[in-house]
């Protein structure tokens, strides 16, 4: 029972944390194609896109979602920028190796081709920096929210208290705080 209610918990979170992440993504994702667009490397683009994003995540996400966080917001916040020093780099290096692949002579025809089906006109390196960028984040989103949890320390609330013949009963006090104390209690009806 208990198991059951921390994984509600736990699920509930993460469905608030995956809708404050969006807010994340779109900063994130904004600032990387904006980058993109000025051909900076995929690399150095994901790595000030992400850290303006994860930044927005973690603000919001310490003021909303883990507001009772058990550790101080000085303390958290330290832990929060090794963390995403690692992710970071870790996420910009994968979307680097993902977005050469994609580059590279035998694939980068077929997403030429590709391209010139869809309406608009979107730059290859624009098509190759967003595929890359869709491909990493599912990966970068869990991780990021287990390191929130782990590094916020969220309390979770008590689990409900089972109910029993007594709290059925509990209208039969006439004074809360006669009850509280034992005192006289109505008479039944």
């Amino acid at each position: 029972m208990l198991m059951g209610h921390r994984f509600r918990i736990w699920g509930s979170r993460f469905g608030s944390f995956a809708l404050l992440s969006g807010l994340g993504w779109i900063v994130d994702f904004a600032t990387f194609n904006g980058l993109v667009m000025l051909n900076v490397r995929l690399f150095f683009a994901n790595l000030v896109g992400a850290a303006a994003g994860m930044g927005t995540v973690f603000g919001a996400g310490r003021l909303s979602l883990f507001r009772s966080s058990r550790n101080p917001l000085l303390y958290a916040t330290g832990l929060y920028t090794v963390w995403t020093v690692f992710a970071v780099v870790f996420a910009s290096a994968l979307i680097d190796v993902l977005g050469s692949a994609l580059h590279a002579p035998a694939i980068q025809p077929m997403l030429i081709a590709t391209l010139r089906t869809v309406p608009g006109r979107l730059p290859v390196n624009v098509a190759i920096s967003t595929i890359a960028k869709l491909v990493i984040t599912p990966l970068t989103m869990l991780l990021n929210f287990c390191a929130m949890t782990l590094i916020n320390g969220h309390r979770n609330p008590d689990p409900p208290a089972p109910s029993t013949d007594a709290d059925q009963d509990s209208g039969l006090c006439t004074d809360v705080q006669l009850c509280k104390a034992g005192g006289p209690s109505r008479p039944p009806v």
